[in-house]
């Protein structure tokens, strides 16, 4: 091809027809002109349809992870809710005495209170946040709540972290002193449970399983699980 327009110009040139050689050269150079441009338009192409390829992986494996991570915050979202509810009630028959009903209605209620942290799936999430694909989604809004959803998941976080920190540093240690473990001995645990540190210890447990719950309800935290679910639903896999 090359060696065919490389004639015409020899030609041209020597039939002495230099008006036609110059509409015929700049023809030529339009010619190449369209054809890097249709070049680069078919590679644009290609590469938008890999970056499309990519999006919609990123975005399955996302909603997949979330998916789980919902079912995961709602199961310890009631166990919180569950565990409060627990609290309240025993704390509500304090005082308590050595020799009295409460006690063994203060007891029904323990088995009720359980101990959850969440820990969802983030690895989806920090793949595409701490790599280029971020760019390759589309939706602004998805983006905004994928780079966001980490520090929107330590700040509820930290309020289980100073519930749990409470709980290992002075509740359960104080527990070990004054309970029997073993139900071998309900004088030891009834004695134990009927002081007055015992008692605020309960009420200390209550307040920060409380700012766990108000942290439930009025963080971030359950609106960015749905809204990356919905967000991510939609997309043709």
């Amino acid at each position: 091809m090359i060696k065919f327009f490389r004639k015409i110009r020899q030609n041209l040139l020597l039939e002495e027809k230099t008006g036609t050689y110059l509409k015929y050269a700049i023809g030529e150079i339009v010619l190449v002109m369209i054809g890097i441009l249709l070049a680069l338009q078919v590679s644009n192409w290609n590469q938008d349809r890999k970056d499309r390829k990519s999006e919609r992986k990123s975005l399955a494996n996302i909603h997949k992870d979330f998916i789980q991570n919902k079912i995961g915050f709602d199961s310890v979202k009631a166990i919180n809710y569950r565990s409060l509810a627990a609290l309240d009630s025993m704390i509500a028959l304090f005082p308590l005495k050595r020799v009295s009903l409460k006690n063994a209605s203060f007891w029904k209620y323990y088995p009720l209170i359980q101990y959850h942290t969440y820990n969802p799936y983030s690895s989806s999430v920090d793949l595409v946040v701490n790599s280029n694909s971020i760019q390759l989604i589309q939706d602004e809004a998805l983006q905004e709540l994928l780079v966001s959803w980490k520090d929107v998941l330590l700040d509820y976080q930290e309020e289980e972290d100073f519930y749990y920190k409470m709980m290992n540093d002075h509740f359960w240690p104080y527990w070990r002193e004054v309970l029997d473990y073993s139900g071998l001995d309900n004088e030891i645990s009834i004695a134990g449970s009927s002081t007055i540190k015992f008692q605020n210890y309960m009420m200390d447990k209550r307040n920060y399983l409380r700012a766990v719950v108000k942290a439930i309800e009025e963080e971030p935290i359950e609106n960015h699980i749905n809204e990356i679910i919905r967000l991510t639903e939609s997309i043709e896999y």
